[in-house]
């Protein structure tokens, strides 16, 4: 992976020169759906024979025994940051005492990725009955010998399914992640949406009563904060202003869902063979860029550059909110400062301004064992679900919840995290990773390139050559991960120091 990398930043290297030009206008462009109709399957010159159907043998962790499940121990792994892994570890408490069955679930939490990924790696497989991490890592995990169970027998058996009577169904844009052709080998718990955190008090004293929602609104906000501080008697805020550039993976797929054409998913903009999403994007935040409407921070975080007004917009989650407040809290100007987290910009305006608001999934999963483990596990999954307890911990994670009812509405309501609670109807505008099992290494390249359109060397007409290379390094990758020889762990290889570009 770092010679990729390496290969990919050093032709990248050969730019030279800044481009300069204005912010542009977006034109705004109709698009509309095409309608789909089925396609009628040709008469076959002869007929084809239809198998003798025979009867599939029923999977024994659908028969267990109830009652042979008295002190079984689960274990369950995760990899969860913030207060979640303290909400699953109550969560699993309350189930090991309210369960007739007798099943208890000991909770261990990992310290990172990696290392979960050494939990589950065959050369030192520890026992494990239930994972819970990012969807795209657990699809990763198929490439360290990792082997999901298919959780749609439990979904469809009268007996085990989801207890209908206290569980509203999961929202369906929040279970399509997770659908492969009708197979659920994971469930979502909860979404983490990526947003733009706006400082309200600010754009207004700029001028501006009314958020912006497409490409032209936010530019225009953008370099009038860029003007308002090179204005400034305060030298160190010359050159700041606008949006923060950050290339972390959730916010580049954000912008490129903005710019995207008709409906691409984010896998498909990915592999687009002629990269016009990622070249729209890419020119229009380099003019951003070069007018002084964008600016590289000097420094990973962006807490206390957004609190003193030297950004009016950055990328992040609910998960930077907390931290955001204290900085709030210690600015002696501007700790007053009204902020609100708005999704990404549209293309086109007016009432065709529909956002698309990219969010990663955390999910939960069974790996095979033995049949008595895998029952008793979703029963866990399945408690999990009733009631407002995958809530509670979507909630405790600063994410989304995946089920809509007046419960969870107002469990958020009265959370005390009243910016996550005013998002929750953004939720239909969610879009799925549609994520594969080299999703991680994808982003991560996707990432670098993305970095590199705001290097000083970089060209306006390097763009396309950005994009192949990023192209070409997703095909190899993809390649050399699919291949039996290949041996991959699962681990994930960084590419790039940090998510920020020097000035």
């Amino acid at each position: 992976m770092k010679n990729l990398c390496g290969v990919l930043l050093s032709v990248l290297a050969a730019a030279a020169v800044l481009c300069s030009c204005n912010v542009p206008e977006p034109v705004p462009t109709a698009t509309s759906t095409p309608d789909y109709t089925a396609t009628p399957i040709p008469p076959t010159a002869t007929p084809t024979p239809t198998p003798t159907a025979t009867a599939t043998p029923r999977p024994a962790y659908l028969d267990v025994d109830p009652g042979s499940l008295q002190d079984t121990e689960l274990i369950l792994r995760c990899s969860l940051d913030g207060k979640a892994p303290e909400k699953l570890i109550e969560l699993a408490e309350r189930f090991s005492e309210e369960n007739i069955e007798g099943i208890s679930v000991k909770v261990l939490p990992a310290y990172s990725a990696d290392e979960l990924s050494a939990d589950l790696a065959e050369d030192s497989r520890e026992r494990t009955d239930l994972l819970i991490a990012d969807s795209a890592w657990l699809r990763a995990q198929t490439q360290n010998g990792y082997t999901p169970l298919d959780l749609s027998d439990f979904l469809n058996d009268p007996d085990l399914a989801l207890a209908a009577e206290d569980t509203d169904p999961i929202m369906p844009v929040m279970l399509a992640p997770e659908d492969q052709s009708g197979h659920f080998y994971a469930l979502p718990l909860w979404t983490e949406p990526a947003f733009l955190y706006y400082n309200k008090t600010w754009a207004l004293e700029l001028g501006f009563e009314d958020t912006p929602k497409d490409l032209a609104a936010f530019a225009e906000q953008a370099c009038a904060a860029g003007r308002a501080n090179y204005a400034e008697k305060d030298e160190s805020k010359h050159g700041t202003g606008g949006w923060i550039i950050s290339s972390a993976p959730n916010g580049v797929m954000s912008w490129l869902l903005s710019f995207s054409h008709g409906e691409q998913t984010p896998g498909e903009i990915l592999r687009s063979d002629s990269g016009d999403t990622f070249s729209d994007t890419a020119a229009w935040l380099r003019n951003l860029y070069d007018n002084g409407c964008a600016w590289n921070s000097r420094v990973k975080e962006p807490y206390d550059y957004f609190a003193n007004r030297y950004a009016l917009f950055y990328s992040g989650t609910y998960s930077d909110a907390e931290r955001q407040l204290n900085a709030f809290a210690l600015s002696k100007q501007n700790g007053f400062d009204n902020w609100d987290l708005i999704f990404y910009p549209s293309r086109t305006a007016g009432e065709d301004a529909v956002p698309r608001i990219y969010a990663g999934c955390v999910s939960i999963a069974i790996p095979r064992g033995e049949a008595k483990n895998e029952n008793a596990a979703w029963r866990f999954i399945r408690w999990l679900y009733s009631g407002e307890n995958a809530a509670e911990l979507a909630l405790a994670a600063g994410g989304w919840p995946v089920r809509d009812s007046e419960a969870v509405t107002k469990l958020y309501r009265g959370s005390g995290k009243d910016k996550l609670y005013q998002t929750l109807s953004y939720r239909q505008y969610m879009v799925n990773s549609d994520a594969d099992e080299n999703w991680l290494t994808d982003q991560r390249i996707l990432s670098d390139g993305f970095a590199y359109i705001f290097n000083l060397s970089a060209k306006a007409e390097d763009i396309a050559g950005i994009w192949d290379q990023i192209g070409s390094s997703i095909a190899e990758i993809s390649t050399v991960n699919s291949s039996p020889e290949s041996g991959q762990s699962g681990e994930i290889t960084e590419t790039g120091g940090n998510n920020e570009t020097e000035p």
